[in-house]
Parts: structure tokens; C-alpha cells; sequence
């Protein structure tokens, strides 16, 4: 099996800048530091992740220990649909035209699957939509028919106990509809983000409001180091959520 050109952060990450896709393949070193505080937000989005995988007891974990083992685990994967053995995956790997997805959580319920992606957030995003959307794309694909397509998030309105009440903390909400509705996008992207990087050179994009939308870019310290209004950089700077990650902290101490 060939190796995958883009993952479900890459295709993100083409759609957001197609000049920040191709240094994070051809030019990583170029990429800014991660900071304590960045570094910190991924470990809750983890937490918050394996939480979830509770409400779905007694999966199996698919979760490649290397990029190495991903072509393995999609065969793997595949094998374990098609035997009916098991219920549920966590981070289930499908590959299609050189696509790679990992779903955080695939539940088969009377013969049927559904797919799942959690998300350490009190809302739903368009990026996240569209992050169910890529991964429907390659799954549906890749054989395998989802009966409903859902993002899970965390409930604002929880209230903190003594013990986690997970069937409390998690909202589920079925995004199917706008995914399918983005199939064709999502098509059309991959082809545009496949171009880029194929290039011998990085795409001219100018720096701009884009840089910070949906998420501040790592390559900002590159882009943005010849530009003498730095104005902008500074509107944009990222502001943690407090009391966000405030709750998170209180979970994880739970």
C-alpha cells in the first residue's frame, strides 16, 4: 500500500493556507516553536479524548506507535470491520487515494456503524465540520457505508462533582447532513492541496488575517519576519480561555 500525501490535520491545514501545507512537508524546520502553554492545550485535548472512549467501553485501540505502522493499521483495521469481532475501534485508520484518517471512536450498533470525533471544545466549529467531513470522505470511500456521522464536545452547562458523569459531560450532535453537503468541497480541495504540493516552490500567499483563521499558524515567525507593520500580529495574538481550560484542569484532576 502507497504511503499517504495528506492527513485530516494537513487537509486542514492545506484549506486554512496552501503556502503553510507545503512548508510543513518541504520546509518543517522552519515551523515556530511550541510554546508550554500550546503543548499543554494538546495534552487536554487528549484527556479529554480517552474520557470519551469510556462512554464506548471495551474497544479496541488501532492507534499506530509509529507513522511507520499506518499502512498496517489500515489493513488491520479493515480486517477487524470485515470479521465483526469488535464493536468498536478507537482511532480506527482508513486510507483512500492516499488520504490517511484516524476516527476517534467507530461503534457498530445492530450491524450498523457510526463514526465519532471528539473534540476538547464547548461548540461546534466550521473547521470541525469540516474535519467530519474530510474523514466521511475517506471513509465512505475506503468501503465502509457510516450510518450517521456525530462530534462530540464538551457540555458548558456541566457541573463539577466529585466524580466525572460522562453521559453529563459530552454532548453528541449529528453533523451528517453538513458533511454531505461537503463531499464535493472536500473533492475539489484535495485535488488543489495535492497541486501544491507538488510544487518545486512554496505558493505566493501574502500574510494576512488567514494567518490566525481557524488556528495562528506555526509558520507565522517565517511569513512574518520581513513584514514591518506587525500591527496585526498583535490583534490576532491568541487569548487563552480561562475558564475554559480552567474546567478542563478540573476534569483532569478528577
Amino acid at each position: 500500500m502507497e504511503r499517504h500525501i495528506l492527513s485530516k490535520s494537513t487537509f486542514i491545514r492545506g484549506n486554512q493556507c496552501l503556502k503553510s501545507l507545503y512548508l510543513n512537508k518541504k520546509r518543517p524546520f522552519l515551523r515556530d516553536k511550541l510554546s508550554p502553554e500550546q503543548l499543554a492545550v494538546f495534552k487536554r485535548g487528549t484527556r479529554i479524548g480517552k474520557l470519551a472512549q469510556q462512554l464506548f467501553p471495551d474497544g479496541i485501540d488501532m492507534s499506530p506507535k509509529s507513522p511507520t505502522q499506518f499502512q498496517k493499521r489500515v489493513l488491520e483495521t479493515a480486517e477487524i470491520i470485515r470479521q465483526k469481532k469488535h464493536n468498536t475501534l478507537y482511532e480506527a485508520v482508513f486510507q483512500y487515494d492516499q488520504l490517511l484518517i484516524m476516527l476517534d471512536i467507530l461503534h457498530r450498533t445492530d450491524g450498523t456503524w457510526y463514526g465519532y470525533e471528539v473534540k476538547s471544545s464547548l461548540k461546534i466549529s466550521d473547521t470541525y465540520v469540516l474535519d467530519a467531513a474530510f474523514q466521511y470522505y475517506v471513509i465512505n470511500n475506503s468501503g465502509l457505508q457510516l450510518k450517521d456521522m456525530f462530534l462530540v464536545y464538551v457540555n458548558k452547562d456541566y457541573q463539577h462533582g466529585d466524580e466525572i458523569r460522562l453521559k453529563e459531560l459530552f454532548v453528541f450532535e449529528s453533523v451528517l447532513n453538513r458533511v454531505l453537503g461537503l463531499q464535493e468541497f472536500v473533492e475539489h480541495k484535495v485535488v488543489e492541496e495535492k497541486e501544491a504540493l507538488m510544487r518545486n516552490s512554496s505558493p505566493e500567499i501574502e500574510v494576512g488575517a488567514h494567518c490566525f483563521d481557524p488556528y495562528p499558524c506555526d509558520f507565522l515567525g517565517h511569513c512574518w519576519k520581513k513584514v514591518k507593520d506587525k500591527s496585526l500580529l498583535e490583534k490576532n495574538k491568541p487569548s487563552s480561555n480561562e475558564q475554559f481550560y480552567d474546567f478542563l484542569d478540573k476534569i483532569n484532576r478528577l
